[in-house]
């Protein structure tokens, strides 16, 4: 009945609990029990016979009305599957659809003559029935979907609205799928917007989040495009169809995540090298793709934020800040192109528009800080 797991045991205990408190239990909570205590057999529902199910569903032929979903777990001989009564569906009944002179005949002839014959055959149609009916609620639940991950049928249904259908692109980054599919509500609408996006950072990091739209940047004119004296090919209108120099300033296609105040084991799981930071990284690749680029601003708890102390390394603006008498503000000074650094490794060209990109304010090129050591 059961496999060498020892799930035997654990379905046999489900089985007594059953028979000596049936009320205790609702029809999906004792169903799914029996379905995980019967891990080597078919889920419940899906068997091609009968025999291979660890219960036999039946349907106790009453006209009163159900005050609980469960009747009795009757058990049989050791080589026959226990058979659990319901009050619930069934085709007797006063909501069933057979006439109340059948359930009155199946009924009486077990009370009175001690044969179930009729109430036996009604319950060929009730075991599939039943079994289909708790199937089709078991599919569109998640957690009982996971009883049983290497057939998770709810998480392809849903994944497929968002590319993880295939197992070839599933546990593909940092991000665990499980988090992409609680999100792929937002991750699956056509417009990516900013408050998706925001929405998905905020409860996924647990921090206050905010995105700054339309931040500049200077792009780099390819050679080619550039306005070039003694060209004959057009003539160039200064503000119309034309700009001077290699650069142009752009507003369309940067903008900035903004995350905190934070604590300080939040903000330094944040920093460059931080677990945060790449799943950070992984989560926007998954909500935007590669269409824009963004930065990554840190403010940090003015009451978080370390003192310097002599003999140790620390990082000016990231994680240390040369204060005399303390920060009068939340630490707000560090900004970050994790995108950018981390596509770097594989594609080195793009490490000259990191070394191009300027702050809106000072103009000054984004570069990393690197460590200072302060000695007696």
């Amino acid at each position: 009945m059961a496999g060498p797991d020892g799930t035997a045991a654990e379905l046999v205990a489900l089985w007594n609990e059953l028979a000596r408190a049936p009320h205790k239990f609702d029809f999906f909570h004792a169903m799914r029990r029996l379905e995980c205590a019967a891990a080597d057999q078919p889920r419940l529902g899906e068997s091609a016979r009968a025999k291979d199910d660890p219960v036999r569903l039946s349907q106790d032929p009453s006209l009163a009305f159900a005050p609980r979903t469960i009747h009795a777990l009757i058990r049989g001989p050791d080589d026959v599957p226990p058979r659990l009564e319901v009050l619930f569906l069934g085709l007797f009944g006063p909501n069933g659809p057979l006439p109340f002179h059948l359930t009155e005949y199946a009924r009486d002839r077990i009370r009175q003559h001690g044969d179930a014959t009729f109430a036996r055959f009604a319950d060929i149609f009730h075991h599939r029935l039943l079994s289909l009916f708790y199937r089709a609620w078991a599919n569109a639940q998640p957690t009982v979907n996971l009883d049983r991950p290497d057939a998770d049928r709810f998480a392809n249904s849903v994944g497929a609205l968002i590319g993880l259908a295939s197992p070839a692109i599933q546990d593909r980054d940092t991000v665990d799928d499980h988090a992409k599919l609680h999100y792929s509500g937002l991750m699956s609408a056509g417009p990516r917007h900013p408050g998706g996006l925001q929405a998905i950072l905020e409860d996924f990091f647990g921090l206050p989040v905010r995105l700054d739209e339309f931040v500049g940047r200077w792009t780099e004119i390819p050679a080619e495009c550039r306005c070039l004296l003694g060209s004959e090919a057009s003539r160039p209108t200064l503000g119309r169809n034309s700009s001077i120099g290699s650069h142009v300033w752009d507003c369309q296609q940067t903008f900035r995540i903004v995350i905190g105040p934070a604590a300080w084991p939040d903000y330094r799981r944040l920093l460059p090298g931080g677990e945060s930071l790449v799943k950070l990284v992984d989560l926007v690749r998954n909500y935007l793709n590669d269409e824009l680029i963004w930065e990554l601003q840190l403010i940090l708890l003015r009451e978080q934020t370390p003192p310097v102390r002599l003999g140790t390394e620390g990082h000016l603006g990231l994680n240390s800040w040369i204060e005399p008498d303390g920060l009068v503000r939340d630490a707000d000074d560090f900004w970050y192109h994790p995108q950018l650094e981390q596509d770097m490794q594989q594609t080195p060209w793009l490490a000259r528009d990191l070394a191009e990109l300027h702050d809106d304010a000072m103009e000054t090129p984004v570069r990393v800080p690197t460590p200072i050591t302060t000695e007696n």
